[in-house]
């Protein structure tokens, strides 16, 4: 079975890539897309930086970013965490729906306010 580090490392090598090369278009560091290539996401900061690391190698290769993740999702990820995430990105979607309807009505509650003071001013004229 290949790893997905090998994957990545396939791509980057088809496309005649040196790390260093990725390494200065991604913007992350040597040490790090190693450990990528080599499967030791342990050896990288967080849980948050793997995936952005991913996200940014799979760009930087023309890999699908997000198939990329849910395969490292897919083979490093317990089960029960997988679920945890899908459930913080859908209560992070839930509140920024929320946000946004409490802008809009924030700014039709202000459109009303100004017409408001708009037909009070015409009256007193």
């Amino acid at each position: 079975m290949t790893g997905l580090g090998t994957l990545l490392q396939q791509a980057r090598l088809q496309r005649e890539l040196t790390i260093e090369e990725v390494a200065d278009r991604t913007k992350i560091r040597t040490q790090f897309l190693v450990a990528i290539e080599e499967g030791d996401f342990n050896q990288l900061p967080d849980q948050a930086y793997v995936r952005a690391f991913l996200r940014t190698y799979a760009k930087a290769l023309g890999l699908e970013p997000e198939a990329v993740i849910l395969e490292y999702e897919a083979r490093h990820i317990p089960e029960q965490q997988r679920e945890l995430l899908s459930f913080r990105e859908r209560r992070s979607k839930i509140r920024t729906k929320r946000r946004l309807r409490f802008a809009v009505g924030l700014a039709i509650l202000a459109l009303l306010g100004a017409a408001a003071y708009f037909v009070y001013q015409l009256k007193i004229i």
